[in-house]
Formats: C-alpha cells, sequence, structure tokens
C-alpha cells in the first residue's frame, strides 16, 4: 500500500516565521500542523516489510516515526527503527532533499541507504562539497527518465519526467507506481498540467492520481508568477478527461483548502476532488 506521510508545501504548516490565517490556527492548534510533501510505499507482504519514501523532506524523522511499524527495529540497534528500503528523489528543491540531512552521521548514521535521482540530481548531490560527508553513507543511484525498478514480485516504480522549473538542468519527476492489481501516480510539483504532453496518456493509466495542488488561485501569493504550480481550477478542468480518481497534495500553507471550513474545500471536494491527509492509505493489491 501507499501511505501519505505529508501533504504540503515545503515550508510545512506553520511556515517559519509566518502569521497567515493557516499559520497561525497551525501555531495555536498542533492538530492543524501539517508535515512536508511525501508518500511512503510499504510491501508488508514478507515476513519483514519493506518500506519505501518518495522525497527526503525537511520532517522526514517524524515521517519514519509514522512508518516505524513497518521498518522495524534496527537489527544492531534494538533503540532505533531500521532505515528504509530506498529512497526516491523527485527533484532537487529544498522540501524534497532537506531531509538528507537527518541521515547523515549526526543524527540517523544510515548505511548504505540507496537513494534513487535523475542522473543530474545525483551528480549534483555527489559534486557539492557540503553533501560530500553524507553521500559516503548513501548508495546514490541515477535513474533515467521511464526506467522501470522492480522493488519486489508484483511491486515497481517508475520515474517519469514532468514541466517544472528548474534551476540546476536536474529535472522533475513524478513516479508511477504499479502494485499486484492497482497502480498509482504521485507528482507533488509540476508547473502545468497542460505543458505535459503525456499527461492524459499517464493519468488515465492509473486507478489514482496524487497531484500537485499548491495554489488555490493566482491572487493568493504575492510574485505567485514566478512559483509556478499548477491551478486548482486548471486541473480540475483538465479532469474532465481522465478516469483515475485525483487526489490533491502539495498545499502551500496560504491555501484555503487546508482550512477545514473554508468554502473553497467543501466546492473541491463537491467537484470530485479528494484532498490529501496525512494518514491516507491507498491499497495496491
Amino acid at each position: 500500500f501507499a501511505a501519505v506521510v505529508g501533504s504540503v508545501q515545503d515550508g510545512g504548516l506553520p511556515h517559519a516565521g509566518c502569521r497567515c490565517d493557516n499559520c497561525q490556527r497551525a501555531w495555536a492548534d498542533p492538530a492543524a500542523r501539517a508535515y512536508v510533501v511525501s508518500l511512503a510505499l510499504v510491501d508488508a507482504r514478507g515476513e519483514q516489510a519493506a518500506v519505501y519514501l518518495i522525497d527526503a523532506t525537511p520532517d522526514i524523522k517524524f515521517q519514519l516515526e509514522m512508518v516505524g511499524e513497518w521498518l522495524g527495529p534496527h537489527p544492531q540497534r534494538p533503540q532505533r527503527i531500521n532505515q528504509p528500503a530506498a529512497i526516491f528523489l523527485t527533484h532537487a528543491h529544498m522540501g524534497h532533499v532537506a531531509g538528507l540531512s537527518q541521515l547523515s552521521f549526526e543524527s540517523m548514521a544510515v548505511q548504505n541507504l540507496p537513494v534513487y535521482g535523475s542522473v543530474k540530481l545525483v551528480g549534483m548531490l555527489q559534486e557539492t562539497e557540503l553533501w560530500r560527508p553524507l553521500v559516503s553513507q548513501l548508495d546514490l543511484l541515477p535513474i533515467a527518465d521511464e526506467q522501470t525498478i522492480v522493488l519486489a514480485e508484483g511491486l515497481s516504480i517508475t520515474p517519469i519526467g514532468v514541466p517544472h522549473r528548474d534551476e540546476w538542468g536536474t529535472g522533475t519527476y513524478g513516479f508511477k507506481i504499479d502494485g499486484p492489481a492497482k497502480s498509482l501516480f504521485y507528482m507533488p510539483d509540476i508547473d502545468s498540467l497542460a505543458q505535459w504532453a503525456a499527461a492524459e496518456t499517464v493519468l488515465n493509466s492509473v486507478d489514482v492520481a496524487l497531484v500537485d495542488a499548491a495554489f488555490y488561485d493566482a491572487g493568493e501569493l504575492r510574485g505567485r508568477a514566478a512559483v509556478r504550480h499548477a491551478s486548482i481550477h486548471d486541473t480540475l478542468a483538465f479532469w474532465e478527461k481522465i478516469d483515475s480518481q485525483l487526489v490533491l497534495t502539495h498545499f502551500n500553507h496560504t491555501n484555503p483548502l487546508l482550512n477545514p471550513a473554508a468554502p473553497e474545500r467543501a466546492a473541491v471536494q463537491a467537484a470530485g476532488a479528494t484532498l490529501a491527509e496525512t494518514g491516507m492509505v491507498f491499497a495496491l493489491d
């Protein structure tokens, strides 16, 4: 199964230094807080479950604890949980790689942990001096667009390139997960579905799609034009051509959909979309 272990934009909820309505509610009420967007893939069919994370977020220590039951105890350090089977990186932006620092010698101290990313993203991690001490503890593995990785019998993951702002030329992946009976596409970041030539083909090939919903509308954030993400209105309109279940994720802290009482939230749900929440599970068998 796949489990949502985070559903908000890179800075989390609340945002550092922010006093917007959503953040004030989250500062006041811990139940209103949310982790940075991430998905856990759990294969519990064997004697020991295998857990895979998509992205290494700033909240990774909490997200690992959420799946600790399936990770199990570390074989040499019984007071710790085991490390995940692998991490798959969508792209190089802060909220998707910053959690790698929690895997270092100073913290979780992983050993030979497989971390998959685009060829250029892996190269950047290997060549950046700041990451060099950590890189020796990881098994950095470059994967090409549409290169399927078989994780276990009946379970595979395939990166598929999507358009998203690309300051370093490292690209952005969505991940198609094929299970024994069902499939899922996970795409926390995209500039526009209309700009993605393969959108209809890919999204109609899966049962469920978790899709970038950072902003509700163009007027939500000052300087919004420079922070390119798919519009929720455009996504809902695009979905008239799509048969898979739409699950919205990667909400910016300013997004009214984060307010349970907001009329915008009710309208989006009435239009047929599901809003990702931590703990939400999607069966793949």
